[in-house]
């Protein structure tokens, strides 16, 4: 009873995520004996199945019905200018055709004509044109019926060939050329069968790849001004590339001058943020006033911010002491100007010293051109009829399956992959128990004792735990899908290009072998499968923190809107777990915090939907969970918590209009404050004191919550930002976590996320951490850095 309970399930999600239109779709594959997967094929009915399966075997003979003239068997076919290939026959007098197949893809459009010349039994000539799922080795399979019911079949393997290259690529320019960099775009290509993305060279050199839809890269690392030729062409499904590339030259501009500095102050840009620093003058100086590109940013006593050579506040503050100012939340590679006035006691100006600074970028964990090769091979792979692509950081520990076909380098078509042939594209309700080539392979590769998982609770584990291990997923193009093996980290970046990369992209999970549906995924059933989890709330949470993720299989069977809460529930639990076994935090849940953690996940969904009452969250979710360490380690407790503080510390907020703060939208340089007339320190104002930073102790600035870098700065939500002093030596971690996590998350201008701050997790000394909720699960965008 519970496995039809589980089966029907099954049904009931595929049948939902075939309804949605989602970027990813999960499917699932588990790993039984061959014999088994045999009887599982051969219970499917026949209308799911391509037109020559069984029950009868066709064999590549004519039948006194049907003749199937061309092409020939074994015979190299090149498709034509549509994409097409042309397959043609005669019919018998008696029989009626049906229909006409190359693998999954079938058509019933047909072109009838005369009969052969001097034969009477036949009736006409049949001709149609269809497009092959793939390339490489196909079977063309023909059929009539002559009776109800009675099929005569011929099936015939031939390969298909793409002998025309893509269209040349138009428009190519070039535009932000600075002194080492320069920006390069063009317009699409066209192609007869498929694009499988472009091939970038700077100056002759190494090919850099681009997916279908990214048609842009960045050349950096030159030389100031020197002159430069770009080339593009378009690479097609078969390999092929545009007859002529297109090219252009350009020139970087001149190095800008050195910056100007004045003497006596030092600015250390970071990628968030950065430090200014000056030997005070204590006989003339009482007090600084700091400019950040022309507006006041600051004003502070000279005790405030003056440290010894240690870095510890000094008293008093000499002359060889220094003042020690961060600037921050600031965005990534831009230029600022900074100027400082120091003033006497009267408030007149006694020096100024300025200059300006540019932050240092952000990078990227995998590289961006290694996404953008990874995603644009495997489209070739699977558009030239390769089963699985092994990338290049994986080629030297994936074993190839013996019998395997190379295609091109990192490409292969393997002997037997009838299990995935079987089940790609996912679409319809089937669950396949089998095993092949590929699903061995993937098990080889897979941590021991268990198949490898894409969800957030093993993506979690493996990129904390596990240094670079293989993570699957099914990559699709043009209707043909192969297997693309990468590190965890490059997989979680090619799934992110795969809107723009014109691909749709659906999770692989393997079980391990011998354990029954329901546990084999290893994970929650509901980020698998989509369903829907309770009706109110976190009453109908059927999970408790100490719930075993890797068996628990009580997923989705009740009516609600609590999935996507549930996945974002079961990814902080799993975290700060592994996280705190790792770091051997004093760190634990319990049913109290457990409920709280429902509380306030509930109180983020609910600003994410803009709802009134519980509701669960949307799809597509960026969550930033604050630590009392940053992302990198270092030490942020007490602006951690202050943001868990200002959101009710740990319950819900009060008052209750601070609930919008769970949901705000990044707001690159402030512009969303800047455009309402405040500035930086808009908390020194006379129009917002007294507040908690009028008084302020030497060490300390003002940390202000919402974010500066957000659409709920200040009072832009009719709730003035909360403010509390915290140490100065917290201003740059936190500006660092921050700016990573727009980074390493892609939250762009304008994209809102979710702040859940854990109350538990920063009193025990956690990091910060933040993770992606999709149609596919969710994984870890910015994982916590080894200790």
């Amino acid at each position: 009873m519970a496995d039809h309970r589980r089966t029907r399930y099954f049904s009931k999600s595929l049948r939902a995520t075939a309804l949605a239109v989602a970027l990813v779709l999960p499917v699932t594959l588990i790993s039984v004996p061959p014999a088994q997967a045999a009887a599982v094929t051969q219970a499917v009915p026949e209308e799911q199945l391509p037109a020559c399966a069984d029950p009868s075997v066709p064999e590549d003979v004519n039948h006194a019905s049907i003749r199937l003239e061309g092409p020939t068997a074994g015979s190299e076919v090149a498709v034509d200018a549509n994409g097409k290939i042309a397959i043609n026959g005669y019919l018998h007098k008696q029989a009626t055709m049906v229909d006409v197949s190359i693998e999954k893809t079938t058509s019933s459009s047909f072109t009838f004509g005369p009969p052969p010349p001097g034969v009477t039994n036949w009736s006409a000539s049949w001709t149609t044109s269809m497009r092959p799922p793939h390339l490489g080795p196909v079977q063309v399979c023909s059929r009539a019926e002559r009776e109800p019911g009675r099929y005569a079949k011929i099936l015939r393997g031939i390969t298909v060939k793409d002998l025309i290259p893509p269209s040349n690529v138009p428009n190519l320019a070039v535009g932000t050329i600075t002194a080492t960099s320069a920006r390069v775009s063009w317009g699409a290509a066209t192609d007869n069968y498929g694009l499988a993305g472009y091939e970038v060279k700077v100056d002759g050199g190494a090919a850099q790849r681009t997916t279908v839809g990214t048609r842009s890269y960045s050349i950096t690392g030159l030389a100031p001004s020197s002159n430069h030729t770009v080339s593009v062409v378009a690479i097609d499904l078969a390999g092929n590339r545009s007859a002529a590339p297109a090219t252009t030259s350009f020139t970087t501009d001149a190095l800008p001058p050195p910056p100007d500095v004045d003497a006596g102050l030092t600015l250390d840009p970071d990628e968030g943020g950065a430090t200014a620093s000056w030997h005070p003058e204590p006989a003339n100086e009482a007090s600084y006033r700091v400019y950040l590109d022309g507006q006041i940013y600051d004003q502070f006593t000279l005790a405030q911010l003056c440290v010894d050579g240690n870095g510890n506040a000094a008293n008093p503050c000499t002359a060889d002491s220094v003042i020690t100012f961060p600037i921050e939340p600031l965005e990534e590679y831009t230029p600022y100007e900074f100027r400082v006035e120091a003033l006497r006691a009267d408030g007149t100006v006694a020096r100024e010293l300025s200059g300006d600074f540019t932050t240092m970028v952000h990078v990227d964990e995998v590289s961006p051109a290694t996404t953008q090769t990874t995603a644009s091979e495997t489209s070739q792979c699977a558009g030239a009829g390769g089963d699985f692509y092994i990338a290049a950081s994986s080629r030297s520990t994936v074993p190839v399956p013996a019998g395997s076909t190379e295609v091109f380098l990192g490409c292969y078509r393997a002997a037997n992959s009838s299990c995935l042939d079987a089940f790609l594209p996912p679409s319809g309700e089937k669950l396949l128990d089998c095993a092949d080539n590929i699903t061995d392979m993937l098990f080889a590769v897979a941590p021991s004792g268990r198949g490898p998982v894409i969800s957030s609770v093993d993506v979690t584990q493996a990129r904390l735990l596990v240094p670079g291990p293989v993570a699957p997923i099914a990559w699709c193009a043009s209707g043909a899908c192969a297997t693309l093996l990468a590190p965890i980290a490059e997989t979680v970046e090619v799934v992110a290009a795969a809107q723009v990369a014109a691909a749709g992209t659906s999770w692989i999970v393997v079980g391990a072998a011998g354990i029954g549906i329901g546990v084999v995924l290893g994970v929650l059933l509901a980020i698998l499968f989509p369903g829907t989890i309770g009706v109110n709330g976190i009453i109908e949470y059927p999970i408790e923190h100490d719930v075993d993720f890797d068996t628990f299989d009580n997923w989705g069977l009740d009516e609600g809107e609590w999935y996507n809460s549930l996945k974002v529930y079961a990814e902080v639990i799993k975290t700060t777990k592994l996280v705190a076994g790792q770091r051997n935090l004093p760190f634990a849940w319990d049913s109290t915090e457990d409920s709280r953690l429902k509380r306030i996940i509930d109180a983020a969904c609910t600003a994410q939907r803009g709802t009134q009452g519980k509701a669960g969250c949307d799809d597509n979710v960026i969550v930033y969970v604050p630590g009392a360490k940053n992302y990198r380690g270092d030490d942020m407790t007490q602006t951690g918590k202050h943001i868990v503080a200002a959101m009710g510390d740990g319950g819900f907020p009060q008052p209750p209009t601070r609930a919008v703060w769970f949901y705000p939208a990044r707001s690159v340089n402030g512009q969303a404050a800047t455009s309402r007339g405040y500035s930086r320190g808009w908390f020194n104002t006379a129009q917002f004191k007294p507040n908690a930073c009028d008084v302020r102790v030497p060490g300390q600035t003002c940390d202000e919550f919402p974010f500066w870098s957000t659409d709920q700065a200040v009072d832009l939500t009719g709730q003035v930002a909360d403010l509390k002093l915290v140490p100065t030596t917290e201003s740059l971690p936190q500006a660092r976590d921050i700016n990573s996590f727009y980074g390493k998350c892609k939250v762009t201008n304008e994209t809102r996320f979710v702040v859940l701050p854990v109350k538990p997790w920063v009193e025990a000394g956690g990091p910060s951490f933040a993770f992606k909720v999709s149609g596919g699960g969710a994984s870890l965008c910015m994982t916590p850095k080894a200790p």
